[in-house]
């Protein structure tokens, strides 16, 4: 059996079929979302622990990873998926209050959340983070979602810089395309079977090598 696994971040579809993917390599799974996006029948499996997370809000954020580390008797990997919001649209058609709703829930959520993995492995010295960008085979985002993708790239390129000399693994894996399912083996794979290689970087699923270094500068 694997270490246990925190998987949070975005209710993606994507989730779903990781859910799959991890059980399939007997890992238990701590999963913070919504009820609706668990596979139909796998609450009722042992491997999986259902956590509640309001993602605009830091004391939520910071109560979800205290009781991720609690539960798990040491929280020492975690899984942040990332992607486009539901409900796309042209940015001069979109309502104030809903870009500043959608900044709140994307850019600060994701924000909360990784400062407060990254903090609790710098107080106890280890643990491994892996940030998933994907794109659901949409060709062409919207505005608000490619700026958003570029918001990960970015915060995940300067994230493999500061902590490079800490002893924190972290990795970043994109899938712009393809069926969930095929992509979300892919990143199982990265994270289990590839693990030690595929920390410190940022791979792109399909590219050659998988790899696309992030280089200082």
């Amino acid at each position: 059996m694997h270490t246990p696994i925190l998987i949070t971040g975005s209710d993606h579809p994507l989730q779903r079929d990781l859910i799959y993917e991890f059980l399939n390599r007997s890992t238990p799974l701590y999963v913070a979302s919504q009820p609706e996006i668990v596979p139909p029948g796998a609450p009722q499996d042992e491997r999986i622990h259902s956590l509640v997370w309001a993602q605009r809000s830091l004391i939520s954020t910071g109560s979800l990873i205290y009781q991720a580390d609690r539960e798990m008797e040491g929280l020492s990997n975690a899984l942040v998926l990332c992607g486009p919001e539901v409900g796309g649209a042209a940015l001069h058609e979109m309502e104030g209050a809903t870009i500043e709703q959608r900044c709140d829930h994307s850019y600060k959520g994701y924000l909360f959340l990784l400062r407060e993995i990254l903090a609790l492995y710098m107080r106890r010295g280890a643990g491994e983070l892996t940030v998933v960008w994907y794109d659901g085979g949409v060709e062409v985002l919207p505005p608000f979602d490619a700026s958003l993708k570029g918001m990960i790239r970015g915060l995940v390129k300067s994230l493999l810089v500061y902590y490079e000399e800490e002893p924190i693994t972290i990795r970043g894996l994109q899938i712009s395309g393809g069926e969930s399912r095929e992509g979300a083996r892919w990143v199982v794979e990265m994270m289990i079977d590839k693990a030690e290689r595929t920390a410190g970087r940022w791979h792109q699923m399909g590219q050659r090598g998988g790899l696309l270094p992030f280089m200082r500068g």
